[in-house]
């Protein structure tokens, strides 16, 4: 896999004020900054029990050294409660990021959990709807009184479980529900909410500055997307984007099939006819993979070039049969940052791989990346406020600790944000390339779009952010 250098990338207002063109160069560049890396040695066996998976015990490799408590600490378990996804549509989605951090709370407890507490978790199945997350939450609070809590959740959820947070005053991290209006609307001033993900502006408005990055003279577009409202606010932010990178850009076309379609042809067929310089592909899951086995029987990859802001994660199912030269953006990339630059990265896929070969192609996507860093973030956040109380810290100091807290993970680092919970950390892009050696189509090459370039101020909204550009 090749990374794109740092003179191949351009910045918004260097596009905005047209002094350079984009080049896609394909040299191996580091990733920045000090590489973390796990401590090599073998843990003895230990056992993680959830309330919906049998007890799985399993050699771990240690994740990091672990702080020898000389205060106050409970006797009992820390009680995650975790809701997440393992029906319906949502299922393929959420389950591998449960995969991973079962993974990485068994690599815990095998240290000797947290301050010497082990890490019990407590699963709920939402389904994906709504009112079951936040029926799930309240009871894990009243009745399994957990300490903490962690969502898997859907934009729909997070935003309704959000306020009923708030009011429990229990420290909950939302892993995915990357809704945009969850901090611009509906918690615009989290107290016991956080967030992992980037959330959708940030996927489209770095989407689009890839697209200008790879096409620089693309001044024709269309769209194939999923007709609900995520699929209508990806465009939105994409176009509005793109109409501040290319002024005299056009919208020849666009395509809006029902979400969870099985035909494309006359969605296909459409935009073909309108000749598009780019086809933005926004789809995600099984309707992308159905969209690009039937778009290459109709040569949409001959006649445009195509684009898809969430490909990255969801190309590996079309297996051999991808076509080269989609660019594809992700929030995070089981091949970046390169594995022999950032041992996380590569200790976090081959753990994974091993233990799962069979889901998700193999290998962790963004879920799994957001799961990972839930619990290293909690575990780093409550370590650093007993360091600094000397006792099991209550749920305000840990909170005070988390926000700006800025952790290694898989992806490279991410940090909080003090005055939206948000955190940030690099958004991927890259162009497909079928790869015998995974079995389905890599991105190579592949670059970053840091979050200063595609995340708008705290407290400001992101059309107002990018019409100021």
């Amino acid at each position: 896999m090749r990374v794109m250098s740092e003179e191949a990338k351009i910045s918004r207002r260097k596009f905005i004020a047209g002094t350079v063109a984009a080049t896609i160069a394909g040299i191996v560049v580091g990733a920045g900054g000090t590489y973390a890396a796990f401590a090599g040695a073998r843990a003895p066996e230990k056992t993680v029990t959830t309330t919906v998976t049998k007890t799985v015990t399993t050699t771990v490799t240690a994740a990091s050294p672990t702080i020898t408590p000389t205060g106050a600490i409970p006797s009992g378990p820390i009680k995650l409660g975790v809701i997440t996804i393992f029906t319906g549509p949502g299922a393929m989605l959420f389950d591998p990021g449960f995969k991973a951090l079962e993974i990485e709370v068994e690599k815990i407890n095998a240290q000797g959990g947290i301050l010497g507490r082990k890490i019990e978790l407590v699963v709920k199945d939402s389904g994906g709807k709504p009112d079951v997350c936040v029926d799930h939450f309240k009871r894990l609070v009243t009745e399994e009184k957990v300490d903490y809590i962690t969502v898997g959740a859907t934009s729909a959820e997070a935003c309704a479980i959000a306020p009923v947070v708030e009011e429990s005053n229990v420290l909950t991290i939302i892993q995915e529900g990357t809704a945009t209006k969850l901090f611009e609307e509906v918690d615009t001033s989290p107290k016991y909410v956080f967030r992992i993900a980037n959330y959708d502006a940030l996927d489209a408005i770095s989407h689009a500055i890839a697209i200008h990055q790879a096409w620089p003279d693309a001044k024709k577009f269309a769209v194939i997307g999923a007709d609900y409202v995520w699929g209508h606010d990806e465009w939105n932010i994409i176009t509005t984007v793109l109409k501040k990178l290319v002024p005299d850009m056009e919208i020849v076309a666009e395509a809006w099939p029902p979400l969870f379609s099985t035909d494309y042809s006359a969605h296909i067929s459409k935009v073909l006819a309108a000749k598009p310089d780019v086809v933005e592909l926004c789809l995600w899951g099984g309707d992308l993979v159905t969209c690009i086995k039937q778009g290459t029987g109709y040569g949409l990859f001959k006649q445009c070039r195509v684009s898809s802001v969430t490909g990255g994660e969801y190309v590996w199912g079309v297996g051999m049969e991808c076509p080269d030269g989609i660019l594809c953006s992700t929030r995070y990339y089981f091949l970046y940052p390169p594995w022999d630059r950032w041992h996380i990265n590569k200790e976090f896929n081959e753990e994974f791989h091993r233990r799962y070969p069979d889901v998700h192609g193999g290998y962790p996507g963004f879920n799994c990346n957001s799961a990972y860093t839930v619990i290293h973030a909690l575990k780093l956040a409550i370590e650093k406020a007993y360091t600094m109380t000397g006792r099991w810290p209550e749920t305000e100091e840990i909170i005070a600790t988390m926000e700006n807290l800025m952790i290694p993970t898989p992806g490279g680092y991410r940090y909080f944000r003090k005055e939206d919970h948000q955190m940030l950390g690099y958004a991927i892009s890259g162009f497909t390339k079928v790869s015998a050696e995974y079995g389905f189509a890599i991105l190579d090459p592949v670059w970053a779009v840091p979050p200063e370039e595609m995340a708008p101020p705290p407290g400001k909204k992101w059309k107002e952010w990018v019409e100021s550009w």
